[in-house]
């Protein structure tokens, strides 16, 4: 029997047709009955499982939480410097995301720009939710932006709402949530991406700026996306007593962001590494080339 679809926390891991191959991803922990069903009924079909750190610091659970992810999962796909830290010892692990899948022929500056009366120097993409702005440091962007407008004279969009930690100042503009495709019109316009998450651990955002060949300037201690930060793509800081120096530099310097993303990452790359990770504990698996990650699979398995 075959699992057709799944929701987060999980995806399926298909063959290069779309097929199933009898492995799915868990990406976060199970905390309502109808994903607690649905771990029931991968389990049912015969489903094998790969961890993917695409959670804060999951897989380390959360108190009360009775399951064991480690022992559920076979193997992990992680985003951290330190996996012993956070992952099981007795289980194979690779460093790989959920975004390193994300693909350049699909996302790519003239796919999506669009002629917009206003192009901002800066993106920041915050929240809204207290806890969603504990995830996304919205006091450090608070700290920071002010000056990165002020001493670099730059223009910053803020997805959220000001408050007394982030407030209106000049040349920073707040908006509300927006369509997914009218931010990455922005975003390709802009000449930054703003990250100064720590708890982010598989940030898709960073990987789509970079295919939109947009440098990225990231908070150095972020749990997940560090290994896309380096002197292609962006640069690194600590705070608001560097983040103008980081900033200008990344301004300054010959980036090549989407180039470096093409030659590293993307669906055909993170898919060999996935499938050999996966073939180590599955040798009869019969997809040679690569595998992808599908919310749903194009054709059942033949029944037995």
């Amino acid at each position: 029997m075959a699992i057709r679809d799944v929701t987060w926390p999980f995806l399926l891991v298909v063959d290069v047709r779309g097929r199933p191959t009898g492995w799915a991803a868990l990406n976060g922990p199970i905390v309502t009955m109808p994903q607690q069903q649905q771990l029931a009924e991968l389990r049912y079909a015969g489903y094998r499982l790969v961890g993917f750190s695409s959670y804060l610091t999951f897989p380390v659970a959360e108190p009360g939480d009775p399951l064991e992810y480690g022992a559920i999962c076979e193997a992990w796909c992680h985003c951290f410097r330190t996996p012993a830290q956070y992952l099981p010892a007795d289980r194979p692990r690779l460093l790989l995301s959920v975004s390193d899948f994300t693909d350049p022929h699909r996302l790519s500056p003239a796919r999506v720009t669009r002629d917009h009366e206003e192009a901002f120097d800066v993106i920041y993409v915050g929240a809204f939710e207290t806890w969603k702005r504990e995830a996304k440091n919205w006091r450090l962007a608070g700290r920071c932006l002010p000056r990165l407008c002020g001493e670099l004279g730059l223009r910053a969009l803020v997805i959220g709402a000001p408050d007394d930690e982030l407030s209106c100042t000049p040349g920073v503009r707040f908006s509300p949530l927006l369509p997914w495709p009218e931010l990455l019109a922005l975003l390709a316009r802009a000449r930054l991406l703003f990250v100064p998450s720590v708890l982010d651990a598989s940030p898709r955002l960073l990987a789509e700026a970079l295919c939109l060949d947009v440098p990225v300037l990231v908070h150095r201690d972020i749990l997940g996306g560090w290994k896309y930060v380096n002197r292609f793509t962006g640069r690194f800081f600590r705070d608001e007593t560097d983040v103008v120096a980081a900033a200008q530099t990344c301004l300054e310097a010959a980036t090549a962001p989407r180039a470096w993303f093409c030659a590293n990452h993307g669906p055909y790359l993170a898919g060999r590494r996935l499938l050999g990770l996966i073939r180590s504990l599955d040798p009869e698996l019969s997809e040679r080339s690569h595998v992808a990650l599908a919310e749903r699979c194009e054709e059942p398995l033949a029944e037995p």
